[in-house]
């Protein structure tokens, strides 16, 4: 079966989105304070470090080391 044929990229779609400014009333997070900030950071984390562990975890069990030597 032959490759599809080629079709122009549209300009459009192929650059980033540009910055538009936020609307008055509405979400801006550089307004956020430093309690939000801490917050936010500590849900991030929380849910990164969950992925991380689980991924390291299924990697070990993959090549059979399920037990870690150093504890």
């Amino acid at each position: 079966m032959p490759p599809p044929a080629y079709t122009e990229v549209d300009e459009s779609r192929a650059r980033p989105p540009k910055y538009t400014a936020v609307a008055k009333g509405q979400f801006d997070p550089r307004s956020l304070t430093d309690f939000q900030l801490d917050e936010l950071t500590h849900r991030l984390i929380g849910r990164i470090t969950r992925l991380l562990r689980t991924e390291l975890r299924l990697d070990r069990e993959r090549i059979g080391k399920l037990r870690d030597p150093r504890r």
